[in-house]
């Protein structure tokens, strides 16, 4: 019905598009024109002027930027100038934000009838809450340069883009570079047999700093994930359960950025949840990415004194749910160096095991009442070294006495010889004693000390430690 006429004007421009995105901007002036007085679109009433104003002034600017994508357009109102946009760019995405009710409506009606499968729309206010995957920005809308600038700062990566299409008046606004951003264009205009003054200024994102806020809505939503709100809730009710006996449900909550991409990108197949709460902020770009494909099915956001119910190491950061293996029972087979632990502090069996792999040792045993090595706080002690050795239950250190093992019982005991004086056998067992209490006796072990000076004893992890050191040196030297 408008073709010919938003052709014309096109052409005029120099603009030549196929004759598929002519007839859906003409069905898009039809639309239009249909719900403008009832869902308050545009004061423009005259179809000439509107196709100028905003078809033609839209797309002008495909003639002097290339358009990124993916775009935000900022308060796109009834859809400028982001629908023309998507209209000639079908292989970009766009996405258009826009708060007021009516207008929402309108861009639900013209994404549908138009079939706009590029276009995505999002009906907010641009906050600091909101977040977005986009390569750019792009508005009409009459908020000052600075003020989009600011509300643009915290998701946008560098060398994003701002493209600001205003009047000629905008030098009151300064053009000039604004923090952490350049200027890369400033652009006076008319648009083509018109005199229609334009303006086009672009500036492009200088630094990577971002933030992303994940949160429950006011209706008790979530856009990232499931929110959980309330103690009744069933999922919330079996995450506490685990928080408060991990060894019953073979399930535990790993603490710690480093350690949840570590297991995400190597054990993908034990991670079960990622659990954050209310308000939480991230900067780190990568852990954004991470979590955005981790699937929003598998994301829980917790009102925060929720969290704080599962989260007993209290890092406040996220905590992924993990599918821990039942631990087996050790047959007193050696290998070539085995490290038998009673430690009774989480912390300090998750630091023993966190030296061990680091040493290369590969097979620990959890002595009887020992702590459970997959307890949240021995993980996190362990920086996610407890996934990476074999794990098995023993008995209690003074049952060594009554069993028969094939290698040297090694433990460390400051009546024993010195450390260092002491060649390793290729395999050995080595056990340290609880905090405390230390060793009991073992008749068939080997004893070895670590020379100290001035202290009484060594912390049992650093004895460990240092054992374990010295292990790897003589094994490499072999």
């Amino acid at each position: 019905m408008y073709e010919q006429k938003i052709s014309n004007y096109l052409k005029k421009s120099s603009l030549q598009f196929s004759n598929e995105a002519i007839q859906r901007l003409s069905l898009y002036l039809k639309l239009l024109l249909q719900y403008n007085d009832s869902h308050d679109l545009t004061r423009i009433k005259d179809i000439d002027e509107i196709i100028v104003k905003h078809f033609v002034d839209s797309l002008y600017i495909t003639s002097l930027i290339d358009v990124p994508s993916p775009l935000l357009d900022i308060g796109t109102g009834a859809g400028f100038p982001g629908i023309p946009l998507a209209i000639v760019h079908r292989n970009n995405s766009f996405i258009l934000a826009e708060s007021r009710h009516k207008r929402i409506e309108f861009l639900s009606i013209v994404k549908n009838e138009l079939h706009l499968d590029n276009v995505e729309i999002y009906p907010h206010l641009v906050t600091e809450k909101s977040f977005f995957n986009v390569n750019g920005v792009i508005t009409r809308a009459v908020e000052s340069i600075a003020e989009t600038l600011h509300r643009c700062k915290h998701f946008l990566i560098k060398d994003n883009r701002i493209i600001f299409m205003k009047g000629p008046a905008v030098d009151e606004e300064k053009i000039d570079e604004h923090g952490s951003y350049s200027l890369l264009l400033d652009k006076h205009y008319t648009l083509p047999d018109t005199t229609y003054q334009r303006r086009l200024v672009v500036y492009k994102k200088t630094t990577n700093e971002i933030k992303k806020i994940y949160y429950i809505a006011k209706d008790g939503s979530s856009t990232d994930g499931i929110a959980v709100t309330s103690s009744e809730n069933k999922r919330f009710k079996e995450f506490k359960k685990i928080a408060l006996n991990p060894k019953k449900y073979n399930t535990t909550f790993v603490s710690g950025k480093k350690i949840i991409k570590e297991l995400i990108n190597s054990k993908p197949e034990l991670c079960k949840y990622l659990i954050m709460y209310d308000e939480y902020p991230e900067s780190d770009l990568e852990f954004i990415h991470l979590i955005s494909n981790f699937g929003k099915e598998r994301i829980i956001i917790l009102k925060k004194s929720l969290f704080n119910e599962i989260d007993i190491t209290e890092a406040d950061q996220p905590v992924m749910a993990v599918q821990v293996p039942a631990l087996t029972q050790w047959d007193f087979t050696c290998r070539e160096l085995s490290l038998m632990l009673p430690f009774q502090d989480p912390v300090n069996m998750g630091a023993a095991i966190r030296s061990a792999v680091a040493f290369g040792v590969k097979h620990i045993i959890v002595s009887e009442n020992a702590a459970y090595p997959f307890h949240q706080k021995a993980v996190r002690a362990s920086a996610g070294a407890v996934f990476h050795c074999t794990i098995e239950k023993g008995p209690a250190l003074h049952m060594l006495n009554t069993r028969t093992i094939s290698c040297p019982i090694l433990a460390l005991d400051m009546e024993g010889e010195h450390i260092y004086d002491y060649k390793f056998p290729p395999k050995a067992i080595l056990v340290a004693g609880t905090e405390g209490p230390g060793l009991p006796v073992i008749d068939k072990a080997v004893k070895l000390k670590i020379p100290i000076h001035t202290v009484e004893s060594l912390n049992a992890t650093v004895a460990v430690s240092i054992a374990l050191y010295e292990w790897h040196k003589q094994k490499k030297c072999i």
